[in-house]
């Protein structure tokens, strides 16, 4: 589930706004460079994961993402990603980061057995193998966040989960 009323479309056209500001470049569809597509591996390592900054051994999550993107400039992307978890959400690019937002209804549980819901966000990016940025890789690294509603379960501070995140594309 996406953000209420945004489709890919929008947020690729809010994208390419922001980026046209100063001298633009040439409008082309750059949807093969600098798209990324197919099938890939989605890892949340949770031996390295973080609840409010704060170490905290948690499970790690593999699953297997569909993702179907295009470009119109290098520096503006969107698409969808399926997951084999069960979710379909929105994916784009700024810059060289690419991001997907998933709302997950009941993530926390509460002492009095309710549950409260969290905002869980992706960011990735390219990388080779010493950790430096590229243009085109089949592997991506970034981080795996997700944040509670402030107020859920009685607490003032919001939870918040970090796991680092890799993306490698299937062969």
């Amino acid at each position: 589930m996406g953000a209420p009323g945004v489709t890919a479309r929008a947020v690729l056209l809010a994208v390419a706004a922001v980026t046209c500001v100063g001298v633009a470049p040439p409008a082309t569809a750059t949807g093969g460079e600098d798209a990324i597509n197919g099938t890939f591996t989605a890892t949340s390592n949770g031996e390295w994961a973080q609840m409010n900054d704060r170490f905290q051994s948690e499970a790690t999550v593999r699953s297997t993402w569909t993702v179907v993107s295009t470009c119109v400039t290098p520096f503006a992307c969107a698409g969808t990603v399926t997951s084999s978890l069960g979710w379909t959400e929105d994916i784009y690019r700024q810059n060289q980061t690419w991001y997907v937002k998933h709302y997950i209804p009941d993530w926390i549980p509460c002492p009095d057995g309710t549950r409260a819901p969290g905002l869980q966000i992706f960011r990735f990016y390219p990388s080779n193998d010493d950790g430096m940025q590229e243009q085109k890789s089949d592997t991506l690294i970034g981080e795996d966040e997700t944040t509670g509603v402030s107020g859920a379960c009685g607490r003032n501070k919001s939870l918040v989960l970090n796991l680092p995140f890799k993306l490698v594309k299937n062969a």
